[in-house]
């Protein structure tokens, strides 16, 4: 669970619930994650806020209401350099209606890469008008120049995809939080050895609390 004592402010999450949609968002793209967003402290309002893409646009809300309607899969703050001005940059695009063309093509990119085990670019127009919540997050990251999601397309990266990159590293990524039993879910992180390692440490700290 995110808290404020430690030290740090902005951090990047994955998440999913028990919904329907959720499970087949995982299903589809063979991931333990169906959501992403991003969190931080506002100052004015003394509380840690979520900025996320949900069904009905770009918005922001308290953590603790978040919280309790989401299942938190990984957490991770972000240690290569400043956020604060990437923030205040994607925050321009609340209230951005949800990208559901590039969730569409998301899910198509995942089903042939499953069906046919091959790498598919499938590339569509950037709307400044639409986001998806992987959408956000990678923009958000590529403004603040981290080279993790360099050669990331926005509009086609799952939540999924951005979570093994970031897994991937750990010089510009600090674990916070991961919940074993989601990620382990992964198959792709089952199958890379570096991966299903951390994921394995994780599994036996939680399985232990």
């Amino acid at each position: 669970m995110s808290t404020t004592s430690d030290g740090y402010n902005i951090t990047v999450g994955f998440s999913t619930t028990n919904k329907f949609t959720s499970a087949f968002i995982r299903w589809l793209t063979r991931s333990s994650c169906s959501h992403s967003f991003i969190a931080f402290n506002d100052s004015a309002l003394g509380m840690r806020m979520v900025m996320q893409a949900e069904a009905w646009g770009f918005e922001i809300r308290p953590w603790k209401r978040w919280n309790r309607e989401n299942i938190l899969v990984a957490e991770f703050r972000p240690k290569s350099g400043p956020l604060e001005a990437s923030l205040r940059n994607i925050s321009k695009r609340l209230g951005t209606k949800y990208n559901y063309r590039s969730a569409i093509v998301i899910g198509i990119k995942s089903l042939l890469s499953l069906w046919y085990k091959n790498r598919f670019t499938l590339n569509i127009n950037h709307s400044p008008w639409k986001l998806t919540c992987s959408e956000a997050v990678v923009r958000f990251l590529k403004k603040g120049n981290y080279k993790t999601v360099a050669e990331l397309n926005p509009e086609t990266t799952s939540p999924g995809r951005l979570l093994r990159e970031i897994i991937l590293h750990p010089e510009e990524f600090k674990k916070l939080d991961i919940n074993a039993r989601y990620v382990l879910f992964d198959k792709i992180i089952k199958q890379s050895p570096k991966l299903y390692k951390m994921g394995k440490k994780a599994r036996k700290k939680n399985f232990k609390s």
